[in-house]
């Protein structure tokens, strides 16, 4: 796995009761709804407040998600806030690969990469990503990215 880029943008999550299961950690299928929560905390906080949501609406651009992996490294539990590091990896012609570290206490709890391709989402049709979003993702690209 690549290091942690300086400039990841960091995601706060307050993991409940509701969240966990009877063996008293969160739910395995939370971890990717946290992972996505950090990605779109990701693209508010870089776009000016315009997640996905606004994205699709107002932007016409989806990012609709083709891949997901995630590797599980240490239970995720109501103790302690969740904290999300997140940042695009790579940025291809059509598609952005975004990691998301989770960490709580300092213990790295997960590790999560996706991949997302760029449409039009009126026809969702695959598309190049408007020239603002592609300089947003470049910037935080690590060095090599």
């Amino acid at each position: 796995m690549s290091p942690r880029p300086g400039n990841a943008h960091v995601h706060e999550i307050r993991v409940t009761w509701g969240d966990c299961d009877p063996a008293k950690i969160a739910y395995t299928a939370r971890l990717p709804w946290f992972a996505l929560d950090a990605i779109n905390a990701w693209w508010e906080a870089m776009l000016d407040g315009d997640g996905w949501f606004q994205m699709e609406l107002d932007r016409n651009m989806g990012t609709p998600f083709v891949r997901l992996e995630m590797d599980f490294l240490s239970p995720v539990t109501p103790r302690h806030r969740l904290i999300c590091h997140v940042w695009p990896e790579r940025l291809g012609e059509t598609s952005v690969t975004f990691r998301v570290d989770g960490e709580q206490d300092g213990k790295l709890c997960f590790s999560s990469r996706s991949v997302s391709v760029f449409t039009r989402a009126d026809v969702f049709r695959k598309m190049t990503p408007p020239e603002d979003v592609r300089a947003v993702v470049t910037r935080h690209l690590p060095q090599g990215g």
